[in-house]
């Protein structure tokens, strides 16, 4: 499990948001991705890739991404916001919310390996799938594909962990185990659930 802090830095929506295990465009097309978070208890440091060049970073840290300079301006469990010339948050978060998925009362629940899936304007296809649960603590890994908007792989996300998509912030309300140490054809099976609480504009 991650010691945490689950973010550090400032709030910096304006920035470029790269997810973990996921890849955003910098300006002139280059990818950058977030490939491994790091944590003590009391700071974060993340790994980012440029094709095969990699850097290790740390919060108000200045790295050299395919030639340019920007700033790392906040590191979370589940995404690092880059700043400089260029760049920009998700396209959802700049006007109007978008309304995928659709949540009851603000949440938003998932069963696993059951995707909620939708598409963009784009024809591009977008979907979140719970693809594993555990227990000991209870804890649950959670991919998304957003078209044009990028995805991620949140892995261990426990009760109360955040996780961005669709141009938003969620929190893990709770993880229900089901039943799934039988044969998924036997009548005693049952999947586990999680359910995502929407904490607003990311």
């Amino acid at each position: 499990m991650d010691p945490g802090p689950e973010c550090a830095g400032r709030k910096a929506a304006q920035g470029l948001h790269v997810l973990l295990h996921a890849k955003a465009t910098l300006p002139g097309g280059t990818e950058v991705a977030y490939d491994a978070a790091h944590a003590d208890g009391t700071s974060r440091t993340a790994e980012l890739a440029t094709g095969s060049i990699r850097h290790t970073v740390k919060v108000a840290q200045h790295v050299t991404l395919a030639g340019h300079v920007y700033t790392v301006a906040e590191i979370c469990t589940y995404r690092v916001v880059l700043t400089g010339p260029g760049l920009h948050a998700p396209a959802e978060t700049g006007g109007k919310m978008s309304d995928w998925p659709t949540t009851r009362a603000g949440v938003l629940s998932l069963l696993w390996h059951v995707p909620v899936n939708s598409r963009d304007d784009s024809g591009v296809d977008k979907s979140i799938v719970v693809t594993d649960i555990a227990a000991d603590p209870p804890r649950c890994d959670i991919s998304t594909v957003m078209g044009k908007e990028g995805g991620g792989t949140f892995r261990d996300v426990p009760v109360g962990g955040t996780v961005e998509f669709a141009g938003r912030l969620w929190q893990v309300q709770s993880i229900d185990l089901g039943n799934m140490d039988v044969a998924i054809d036997s009548s005693s099976f049952a999947p586990g659930a999680v359910r995502l609480k929407d904490l607003g504009r990311a």
